[in-house]
């Protein structure tokens, strides 16, 4: 379809819009099936993962019942894999519900004045473009700080779905 006019181009959109309903009717009949066999999946093997489940927390608890086995070597090569123990990085965490990020932060600031804190520096850019289109600030002051304010069009295209429904159900009414 060739488009040269205005008309041309509501008719072609009118094809897009055909176009995008038919790939969504697609895509969800895909999805339908996709979820279909994903439950197929999980029924099939739930039995499968209950025993792996219960087999890993029987291994764990052998494991932990014999922990001293753990203290030089901290795993054992077996025939059929390897057990063992990490020591994962340290982590800071909160120390029961009764905290929550805000208070300790605010802890933090009053205890040990701010010397955990992290303050983080960054560019306000939405001052920066306030003052830009208010002439406060001009593209000459930008460039002396290594700045520039960019911006550029991007064509777009979008289809009147309820127009095109209301059209399309006239068209089947009529016939």
């Amino acid at each position: 379809m060739k488009v040269t006019t205005y008309e041309d181009v509501n008719n072609a959109m009118a094809v897009m819009a055909e176009k995008k309903a038919y790939i969504a009717k697609k895509e969800s009949d895909m999805n339908v099936k996709i979820n279909a066999i994903k439950e197929k999946y999980t029924e099939d093997t739930k039995d499968a993962q209950r025993e792996l489940d219960n087999l890993m927390a029987d291994i764990e608890s052998f494991c932990n019942k014999n922990k001293s086995d753990f203290e030089k070597l901290r795993s054992r090569t077996l025939s059929f894999g390897t057990i063992g123990f990490r020591n994962n990085p340290p982590k800071v965490m909160l120390l029961n519900r009764k905290y929550n990020n805000n208070t300790v932060l605010e802890l933090v600031k009053r205890l040990f004045k701010g010397k955990y804190i992290r303050s983080k520096e960054e560019l306000n850019k939405e001052d920066i473009l306030a003052d830009y289109s208010q002439k406060i600030i001009s593209d000459k002051d930008l460039s002396g700080f290594g700045l520039k304010i960019d911006s550029n069009e991007t064509f777009y295209c979008e289809v009147n779905w309820e127009e095109l429904q209301s059209v399309n159900s006239s068209k089947v009414s009529s016939n």
